[in-house]
């Protein structure tokens, strides 16, 4: 019986070093692995955060977005059948103070947004450069009327969200 535990112990004991020396071996690995990505990667050195800091210096501002909801719904006559168009448009600043100008004189920009796109021909709109052309009008649009209130610099971009033709 003595003999039988004996047995029983041994093949336990060389199984837990096993297990040991697995995981030295893993961690040994993981070690090696962090100090070679950070070797490569320049963690440490004075010339990378160098670099990284005359990049930030040239990196625009963040954007901010501001979605100018409810669609656009405009009507048009083609022929004697009736077309319709509903789009969404998101503009993008540079600044907090022209998307919160594009806010406060929203009910004009909507207001001559809609005239502008009743202005279009239809069979245009189903274009790319017909969506183009919008996009770039839209832009001129609001800083035009953003500039009359002297707000500088105005919106950068507009973003097509929701274009539907009917």
């Amino acid at each position: 019986m003595a003999e039988n535990e004996a047995e029983n112990e041994a093949p336990d004991t060389g199984s837990k070093k096993n297990i040991i020396v697995l995981a030295v071996a893993v961690l040994i690995a993981v070690a090696a692995s962090v100090g070679g990505t950070m070797f490569f990667l320049g963690a440490g050195s004075e010339e990378p955060a160098e670099v990284g800091e005359a990049v930030n210096s040239t990196k625009p501002a963040t954007a901010v977005y501001h979605s100018m909801r409810p669609p656009y719904i405009v009507n048009y006559v083609t022929g004697s059948k009736p077309r319709y168009l509903q789009a969404e448009f998101t503009v993008m600043a540079r600044s907090e103070a022209a998307i919160d100008a594009v806010i406060l004189h929203m009910p004009l920009i909507r207001s001559e947004i809609i005239s502008y796109l009743t202005e279009q021909k239809f069979l245009e709109l189903q274009t790319q450069e017909g969506k183009e052309k919008i996009r770039r009008g839209i832009v001129e649009l609001v800083n035009e009327i953003l500039s009359k209130y002297e707000v500088s610099p105005g919106i950068e971009s507009a973003l097509i969200t929701n274009f539907v033709l009917q």
